[in-house]
């Protein structure tokens, strides 16, 4: 049997997973973007995700713009990487984005890729993974929640007091953006949820969601006890297109560029990609496993797979024809909440 098949629909009585979207700057302007807001504001979804790019617009100040114009959607950053702002920043963003919304900002954090940082930010070498997310997770935990932080570590260090008369939700979500079996199990033993993107089913159900319960089982804050209310999102690239063969391609062009990055050759490696990434490009098979791209039975299917494997949120990524298209991206967000 191919271990790529989808998997089973969710069983009877199973809850569904929460429909959100993401909003990949692809060439989209700041109006474009507010208004797309709108209209799945309008379809009923239940939240709405910016990806910070490099080189594009600031995520922090369109959330702005976003808190002001929405009612009712959650609004998440998927992500802000950590080169991008010392951890004192971080929290103040998040706390700052969360009043201006009126308690509706989900702060997802990760760290980028080492490249941007190292090279175009100019954020020095990166630093060992799992414990420099570790110091700077600890920070951003104990401003947002405690309402001060004091904190002197090996790579980050950070010190803040917020007045008790200043506004301050400490129940603010802090997710944390990565797939790596030790940052799943931080990400379990701190956060209050994950971000994961480019997983199979299979992945999250055999290697992600074992590694969020050995994170959960160590917490010791009494949060999210047994895992309820621990939120697992995860990104759903997808597209309801009359063309599924060009937009396949163009999703495999995308997904090309991943196979060059170090963190998610490991991901495609753990799942059963090996023979892609030693011919240094996607195939159908891989394309299919990590998209679902064809009318909005492909789209539905997919999501009861990863809502079976775990996820408790998924976060419909249009690819890039369905993204372009005002039309399409509309079907794929309905598709993906039947």
């Amino acid at each position: 049997m191919d271990r790529h098949a989808a998997a089973q629909p969710a069983e009877p009585g199973r809850v569904k997973p929460r429909i959100g979207v993401v909003l990949e700057p692809q060439g989209l302007s700041v109006p474009e973007t507010l208004e797309r807001a709108d209209l799945v504001e309008n379809q009923g979804v239940s939240s709405l995700w910016l990806v910070q790019m490099p080189g594009r617009w600031d995520v922090g100040t369109v959330l702005a713009a976003l808190a002001a114009r929405t009612k009712r959607m959650t609004l998440g950053s998927a992500i802000l990487p950590l080169y991008s702002r010392p951890p004192v920043v971080m929290a103040s963003t998040a706390l700052t984005l969360d009043e201006l919304s009126g308690g509706r900002f989900a702060l997802g954090l990760g760290l980028g890729l080492r490249g941007v940082g190292e090279w175009m930010v100019g954020a020095g070498a990166a630093p060992p993974a799992v414990a420099a997310m570790r110091e700077y997770l600890r920070i951003v935990l104990d401003a947002v929640r405690d309402g001060e932080a004091d904190h002197d570590g090996t790579w980050f260090s950070g010190h803040v007091f917020y007045p008790p008369a200043q506004s301050r939700r400490p129940d603010v979500p802090v997710y944390l953006g990565t797939f790596g079996p030790r940052m799943l199990e931080l990400a379990g033993e701190l956060a209050d949820g994950v971000v994961l993107t480019m997983c199979t089913p299979e992945y999250l159900r055999d290697t992600a969601m074992p590694a969020l319960r050995r994170g959960l089982e160590r917490r010791t804050d009494g949060r999210w006890a047994g895992g309820a209310g621990f939120d697992v999102a995860v990104l759903l690239p997808a597209a309801v297109t009359a063309d599924a063969v060009v937009e396949r391609a163009r999703f495999g062009d995308y997904l090309a560029n991943y196979l060059r990055v170090p963190t998610y050759k490991r991901l495609f490696a753990a799942s059963g990609f090996g023979a892609q990434l030693a011919a240094g490009r996607p195939d159908e098979t891989m394309i299919r496993a990590l998209s679902a791209i064809g009318d909005d039975t492909e789209v539905s299917a997919r999501a009861e797979a990863l809502a079976a494997a775990g996820a408790t949120q998924l976060l419909v990524s249009s690819t890039a024809g369905a993204f372009g298209d005002r039309n399409q991206f509309l079907e794929t967000v309905r598709a993906a909440m039947i």
